[in-house]
């Protein structure tokens, strides 16, 4: 019998209850809720316990872990501005490439859950707004629900009319999160001020375009999502981290006339460590498939900066075969719809941090 990790002040401290393959890669939970509310009103004191005493309540049914529940609650700049009098702590999100056109959403906050049993999830996420002892409708009101998924065999099973690999958990057929794509928990953990011990959040819709994209062969697919010297055979056997040869960057897009996503985005790692963490997942919200990216750093300007440099547009400047999205690597395939920055506080501060009428 395993016991569940003691909860930390940490929300975000996820990454130890994760499983690991054969291969010792670490396997996310697979069905997640992002859960958008809006206050009712400012909730004050009693608003704030009441919303703690539920939050304790789920940490108490479930134990801490994909083979039970994971959760972390955010707040948006428009939260203070509206229902504290504290300046925000994050800015607002802003466009992040010239050919996006985002929706900038403006939720109060948002609640993240994840596990390995979709019943547990579904429960919880129709337990905080129904009639049952989780009920917070007197406080949050429920804007949006947005769901998905990650696991070998899954896109595979959900999306039977494309040809994707039966072991890929994500909808372009391959593996994303390694150990070492991934910036350590710790790195992405605020360490001083207010916020200690929490994190921030940037949360997107992305369309994909799987149906092109699974016309084209697999090497080609490679070559694209992480460099063009990386060929599938070996993209399917990482293990600890994704080579992207990013060093070499230069040198492969005057080879080769194309720059890999992994290889863009990697050059903003700082010694060889990448600066967020991703908790991405897959989605056929809407009939629409997608990724739900939620990105986890110490501060927004980590996302930021490796968004900017991922687009790639200095590679176009580069070589006249590539451009802002063609042979540059999967921005050809993917469309962001929607943005939005929320902090994540310590766990003392999670339910409506700072908010007007509490001490």
């Amino acid at each position: 019998m395993t016991t569940a990790p003691a909860l930390t002040d940490s929300q975000h401290a996820w990454e130890s209850t994760f499983r690991h393959d054969d291969l010792g890669r670490p396997l996310p939970p697979k069905f997640h809720r992002l859960l958008f509310v809006n206050a009712t009103a400012t909730p004050g004191a009693a608003g704030a316990a009441r919303l703690e005493a539920v939050l304790r309540r789920i940490d108490r049914r479930h134990p801490w872990g994909p083979e039970g529940l994971l959760f972390l609650v955010g707040w948006s700049p428009g939260w203070f501005e509206r229902h504290t009098d504290r300046t925000p702590p994050v800015n607002r999100a802003v466009k992040m490439a010239r050919w996006e056109d985002p929706a900038i959403d403006d939720f109060d906050g948002f609640l993240h859950l994840a596990g390995d049993r979709e019943e547990i999830v579904e429960e919880i996420a129709a337990g905080l707004f129904s009639d049952s002892d989780l009920d917070v409708r007197e406080h949050l009101q429920l804007a949006e629900t947005r769901t998905g998924f990650v696991g070998e065999g899954l896109p595979r099973e959900r999306l039977a009319e494309l040809d994707i690999p039966e072991q890929s958990p994500l909808l372009l057929g391959f593996r994303s999160v390694l150990r070492g794509s991934q910036a350590p928990e710790p790195n992405i953990t605020i360490a001083e001020g207010p916020y200690t011990g929490g994190t921030t959040a940037h949360v997107s819709r992305i369309e994909l375009n799987v149906a092109q994209w699974h016309t084209r062969p697999r090497d080609e697919q490679s070559a694209l999502l992480y460099a063009p010297t990386v060929r599938a055979a070996e993209a399917d056997a990482f293990h600890d981290d994704a080579r992207s040869d990013y060093d070499r960057a230069d040198q492969t897009l005057a080879e080769h006339g194309v720059i890999g996503h992994a290889q863009a985005a990697a050059r903003a790692r700082v010694g060889d460590v990448p600066l967020i963490n991703r908790r991405d997942f897959a989605t056929l919200d809407g009939g629409v498939p997608g990724t739900h990216f939620v990105s986890l750093q110490r501060e927004l300007r980590d996302f930021n900066n490796t968004r900017a440099i991922m687009n790639g547009a200095d590679a176009a400047a580069r070589n006249a075969r590539v451009g802002v999205r063609h042979r540059n690597g999967i921005n050809a395939f993917m469309n962001v719809t929607r943005r939005a920055t929320y902090i994540v506080p310590p766990r003392p501060l999670r339910s409506f941090p700072f908010v007007r009428g509490a001490r």
